[in-house]
């Protein structure tokens, strides 16, 4: 007797990880950040024209602030690279609409 998958392709595939729910958020850029300190902070994420983002991050702990970027379902990433609706983060500030 063979086995059923003799003679034909199988493709493996990583199982879906989704990244954990971020404490908080850049109010500018959106950039959520995971690194707990309740104290007013500036964002210091790279802009892509160069410097830094400068906006002020929100800590938002109520799980209904959070929603999971539906482009890639909470993983991050999206055929093979980095998410660009939520930049590789996962989850979005509010309602992914």
């Amino acid at each position: 007797m063979r086995p059923a998958y003799e003679g034909r392709r199988v493709r493996m595939t990583a199982p879906h990880r989704r990244q954990s729910r971020p404490v908080a958020a850049c109010v500018r850029c959106g950039r959520v950040h995971s690194a707990g300190s309740e104290t007013t902070v500036i964002c210091s994420r790279p802009e892509p024209g160069g410097g830094i983002c400068g906006g002020r991050i929100t800590w938002r702990t109520n799980p209904n602030d959070w929603s999971e970027c539906p482009h890639c379902d909470a993983s991050g990433t999206r055929d093979g690279a980095a998410c660009q609706r939520c930049h590789g983060d996962g989850w979005l500030l509010g309602r992914a609409d």
